[in-house]
């Protein structure tokens, strides 16, 4: 029995020591919805962008324009649930065509309202007791691999980029 028992408590603890192995999961085959080649300049396709983004209520934290890298956020409220969406692009010029890498990653915080008034008898306030204090509490954070989300943002982008032709047309031919 006590074999057994020292058997136990050794596999728990080993079983307690494993950890996560990012290698596995970066280079794990699959699929990959997040980027797309345009037949545009990088400074036509930057454009784009930055209008798409600033149309779907984005703020744009950061921008390297000479870099192509764009960081946009967005928040959205359900009830006491906070849910920010971060978006960074990053667009690679080459010849005659752009490559626009996008990525996602969706935050979730909860608001917590702690009321903090003192009570004499459980009944009575006290004055100067406490009051509310809110604080807010991040309950997950994952990257967003639905590719809905990346066609429709491309679809958008590809909108923009017929427009922004369409306006240089225009001006060569004045």
């Amino acid at each position: 029995m006590r074999k057994f028992v020292f058997l136990l408590c050794f596999v728990f603890l080993f079983a307690s020591c494993a950890t996560f192995n990012p290698s596995k999961e970066v280079f794990k085959e699959k699929a990959s919805y997040n980027f797309k080649e345009f037949p545009v300049s990088g400074e036509i396709l930057y454009q784009a962008v930055i209008k798409t983004i600033y149309s779907h209520n984005f703020i744009v934290e950061k921008e390297n324009k000479e870099g192509g890298f764009i960081l946009a956020k967005r928040c959205f409220q359900k009830g006491k649930r906070n849910i920010i969406l971060l978006l960074q692009a990053k667009i690679i010029p080459e010849e005659n065509k752009s490559t626009l890498y996008l990525s996602a990653l969706q935050t979730t915080e909860r608001l917590f309202i702690a009321d903090r008034t003192r009570f004499f008898l459980w009944i009575i306030p006290l004055p100067g007791g406490g009051g509310k204090e809110a604080s807010r509490i991040k309950e997950g954070e994952k990257v967003i691999e639905d590719r809905e989300f990346y066609q429709k943002f491309f679809k958008e982008i590809e909108k923009e980029i017929a427009k922004l032709k369409r306006k240089l047309e225009d001006k060569e031919k004045k």
